[in-house]
């Protein structure tokens, strides 16, 4: 039953995927992402990883996407629903689609390797917190990863602050 369920989820978010990418009016392509990170929660959930399927759902169905629902509304709609859809750039992206399916594939054949190695090398040392663990990922992320993690904050808000000038340049001056 989980195993069904899983593919359930995985064929779900494929499907959310191709109809947010594909969809002319942005409102309905935010709808098909909200689906998708739905999705993607319940896969974590499946892995038992709950912590990462509540990150999912506060996070990106809540916080990010109601970021972009409000880039959106600073955009000028009715004219990226006149554009076509696709331009002329499609076989590259065609291309960078299939390059990223063979890395996640590459991806998926490394852990055989490092499992490999941990069988070879006696394992992990005791002291050490769990991979998926909770107390591993707070120390990565404020430990070596703090500084990178501040720059992906002030560059969301630097796009915050592009997106609001740009969408006042537009508004006609009263």
């Amino acid at each position: 039953m989980q195993e069904a369920t899983f593919y359930y989820l995985a064929a779900a978010s494929v499907a959310s995927a191709f109809f947010a990418v594909t969809r002319r009016n942005p409102v309905h392509s935010m709808l098909w992402v909200l689906a998708l990170f739905l999705h993607v929660a319940g896969i974590f959930l499946i892995l038992g990883a709950e912590f990462l399927a509540a990150v999912q759902v506060i996070v990106y169905a809540g916080a990010i996407l109601i970021f972009y629902l409000f880039v959106l509304m600073l955009l000028d709609l009715p004219g990226e629903e006149a554009r076509p859809r696709f331009g002329v750039h499609w076989p590259f992206a065609v291309v960078a689609g299939l390059s990223l399916g063979a890395l996640a594939w590459l991806a998926q054949m490394e852990p055989l390797v490092i499992e490999k190695a941990a069988v070879a090398g006696g394992g992990a040392a005791a002291d050490t917190p769990e991979l998926g663990s909770l107390e591993n990922l707070g120390t990565q992320l404020f430990g070596p990863f703090a500084l990178p993690f501040e720059m992906a904050s002030l560059l969301l808000l630097a796009a915050i602050i592009g997106a609001v000038v740009l969408a006042k340049k537009r508004a006609p001056a009263s």
